[in-house]
This record gives C-alpha cells, structure tokens and sequence, in this order.
C-alpha cells in the first residue's frame, strides 16, 4: 500500500507564501473558515519565531476580517517546553488530529441497503447537499453557513471536491466530499444527520467512496478529542499519526 502522511490531507484556501519552513494560506472571499486561513509549519518553530508568526498572522487576518488565528504542526512531533507554554499563554486552545487509512478492498463484503441511495452531487441535487451540509456548519455560526453554502454553489461543479449524498426512503441524510488523487481518496466533511444515525448509512456512504477509490486508500482526519473516532477504528481503520493544531477565536 502507499505509504500515507499527513502530507497527502489535502488543505482548502490559497497558498498565499510557502517556503521550507512553512506555508501561509489567506483565504479573503471566505474569512470566516479556520482551515482556509491558517498556517501549516513544515518544521517547529522556535518560541521567537512563533511570536513573530503570530504577530503576521494576527495582521494578515485583520486586514480581510478573519476573526480567528489559527497554526497546524508537523506529524508525530509532540508541543512541550517553552512553545507550548507561550502558546498557551496567548489563551490558544490546543488540540490535535489523527490521520487514518483503510484499504478500499476492506468494504467490498458490505452491501449498500436497498433503502438507500447514494448518489453523487449535481446541479439536480446540490440543494439537498447543501440542507444536509448545514447542519454540520451552523453549530459554527449562521454568518458561517451562508458563507460556506455560497462557496458549495460557486464552487461545487469546478472545485477539486467530488461531493456525494445519501438519501433514506428519497430524503437527505447524509454527505460526504471526497478528493481524489493518484494515490489516495481522501474522506471530508462526512456527516450523518443525528436523528438518522446508527442505521448503517454512514457505512453506506464509505461503501461507495471505497468503490469510487478503486485499488486506492481512503484516507481521512479525525479531531484527536471527537467520539467519531472510535468508530473508524472498529471499522477497520489503521491510526498513523497525529499534529498539533492550536487555535484561538479571536485576533485578540
């Protein structure tokens, strides 16, 4: 199997610096979105270095009405000593991501229930998409949703993202994003709608990305601290790693 790293997670925004050290994405159409506003490190900085960063970021972000800062650290690499403690000093909620892979072969026994039907999103269906899709965003704001659910319209026949819907009995239920890449189809922004979880569709939908991937991988992240991923890992998939993510919601 190819040899999968945080390296293959593919990130949303545009790469606005990117050097040896680390990559700055800025995002102004979409300031509200975390993960199309931040910077990922290639190696750890120093607690000087980090400052300096902060002090950047906390102006790059002002200037398009980001109200957020946030920093993604290389794989595997633990935040201790001094970084750590001025980073937490600066009031940033620290936490982490796990990376998972599973061998697409893994789901072939499973069968798609015939009350289901998964099917990929198109100019017939995006609203549906896009009703399923806010119940995951609106926790976040409802500026965040409008925000994000403008992007899906403009975006989604053009974008990097091959979207899909799970319908139960002809109403939406679940979505999931899948970024396809010659190595690895990477799974994001998979939700189920609570009152319609535990029923076997989330399974259902990864039975067709697994389909869709062919001989690949599905790969995906999951929050360090969310329940979700205890069930990945009792449907087979395999842990790989971990980074750092820290984040503080205002430029305070």
């Amino acid at each position: 199997m190819y040899h999968v790293t945080m390296a293959d997670i593919a990130h949303d925004g545009t790469i606005v610096d990117e050097d040896e050290r680390r990559t700055i994405y800025l995002t102004p159409q979409h300031p509200l979105s975390f993960h199309e506003n931040q910077w990922v490190y290639h190696r750890v900085p120093s607690v000087t270095q980090w400052q300096e960063d902060l002090a950047l970021q906390r102006q790059q972000h002002r200037a398009q009405q980001s109200d957020h800062m946030s920093f993604l650290f290389p794989q595997n690499v633990m935040l201790e000593g001094a970084l750590l403690d001025t980073i937490h000093a600066h009031d940033f909620e620290v936490g982490y991501l796990e990376l998972y892979v599973i061998e697409s072969k893994a789901w072939d026994s499973y069968q798609i229930p015939d009350d289901l039907k998964i099917q990929w999103v198109d100019e017939t269906n995006i609203e549906d998409y896009i009703s399923v899709y806010s119940h995951f965003s609106l926790p976040f704001g409802k500026d965040y949703m409008k925000e994000m659910n403008a992007a899906i319209r403009q975006n989604y026949l053009k974008d990097s993202r091959a979207r899909v819907i799970a319908y139960q009995h002809q109403l939406p239920v679940g979505v999931v994003d899948l970024i396809m890449t010659e190595h690895t189809v990477e799974i994001d922004g998979f939700g189920v709608i609570e009152s319609h979880q535990h029923q076997g569709i989330g399974s259902a939908i990864q039975t067709f990305a697994a389909r869709a991937a062919g001989t690949r991988p599905l790969i995906l992240v999951a929050d360090g601290e969310d329940s979700a991923k205890d069930m990945y890992i009792k449907q087979g998939y395999v842990y790989l790693g971990y980074c750092y993510q820290i984040l503080k919601e205002s430029l305070a």
